[in-house]
């Protein structure tokens, strides 16, 4: 049996080797398999001790700010039970207070008192004020009334204003033209005199000329008459185309006065 296990027949040897080492591969393999499933369940067992770690961190972290919590509480405890500790020593003298407080409450409702006869007056106040103002709205309403009245009286006035003005435009340029006119028959007039006096001077010439005798005294006598009628004849016209020039003026001077005297009407009656 020790020959055979160790190879000293090479005829069986031959035969027996490749089953064991088949035999030692399975081995292996089942013993690899085994070591992963252990590291498998190693890691998986690692895992969950860090997982409960940190569960254990997060719990210790949490009972950490409780205790936190429990010292800020006991904290504020201790002021609180100092604070009862201050009313109680206040308590003490609270019959002292209570009777302060008696003669507050008295001074109180005098002072009540005095604010509710205050406000009654008040009252009254306000009710004469809003009389008033109701007055003020109406007599408001009426001013309203009043000013659209002298807005229509003062669109009305402007108007007239506006006509009265173009009136007085229209009047100033009659006058001015009728002043050109004047002096145009001024002139004229200026020129009749003239003529006028033409037809003396050449009255008497002629006067002169045919009363010496060069004709018969009866013939002299009507050359002078007729030369007379004549001069007188043309003297009238000219007198009376002179007299006419100065009715027409003095007509055309009347009527811008009419029309200033007019207008002057027209703005008094607005």
């Amino acid at each position: 049996m020790a020959s055979s296990s160790n190879g000293h027949c090479p005829a069986n040897g031959a035969k027996v080797l490749p089953g064991r080492g088949k035999k030692n591969q399975e081995k292996l393999q089942l013993d690899k398999d085994a070591a992963s499933r252990a590291c498998q369940k190693d890691r998986q067992y690692i895992e969950k001790l860090e997982t409960e770690l940190s569960n254990c961190y997060q719990e210790i972290d949490y009972l950490q700010d409780q205790l936190n919590i429990r010292n800020v509480e006991a904290n504020i405890m201790g002021e609180h039970i100092h604070g009862l500790e201050l009313k109680l020593t206040e308590l003490e003298k609270f019959p002292e207070r209570v009777r302060v407080m008696d003669n507050d409450l008295m001074r109180s409702d005098s002072q009540c008192w005095l604010l509710m006869e205050e406000v009654q007056c008040k009252e009254e106040e306000l009710q004469k004020a809003t009389l008033q103002i109701e007055k003020l709205e109406s007599v408001t309403l009426d001013m309203q009334c009043e000013i659209e009245s002298l807005k229509l009286d003062l669109t009305t006035l402007e108007q007239r204003l506006f006509d009265a003005e173009s009136f007085s435009q229209h009047t100033a340029e009659y006058k001015v033209r009728i002043e050109k006119q004047l002096e145009e028959h001024e002139l004229q007039l200026q020129e009749a005199w003239k003529t006028i006096g033409h037809l003396e001077v050449e009255n008497k010439q002629l006067k002169k000329e045919y009363l010496p005798g060069r004709a018969p005294k009866q013939s002299s006598s009507t050359g002078v008459e007729q030369l007379d009628k004549t001069v007188e004849h043309d003297g009238h016209a000219d007198y009376e185309r002179g007299h006419e020039i100065l009715e027409k003026t003095g007509k055309q001077n009347e009527e811008p006065e009419l029309i200033i005297e007019q207008l002057k009407n027209f703005e008094n009656k607005n």
